[in-house]
């Protein structure tokens, strides 16, 4: 009979390895130097601002319901 350490231990692994199959079945995107969303100039990133990134993932998952 395993206790409560054990179950906590596999519960850890299993919601652990959940995650990083998750992780890996994300798009990497690949900065452009342009906002992925607007297409303005951005030095370092992938979006020109908060908003822009909140947008282009709104997209993202509505593209994904609708498939």
């Amino acid at each position: 009979m395993t206790d409560a350490i054990d179950q906590a231990c596999e519960q850890e692994a299993f919601f652990l390895a959940s995650a990083l199959s998750k992780q890996a079945k994300k798009p990497h995107l690949q900065e452009t130097g342009t906002c992925l969303n607007c297409e303005a100039v951005v030095a370092v990133g992938l979006f020109c601002d908060a908003d822009c990134r909140d947008d282009f993932e709104r997209r993202c998952k509505s593209e994904k319901l609708n498939k």
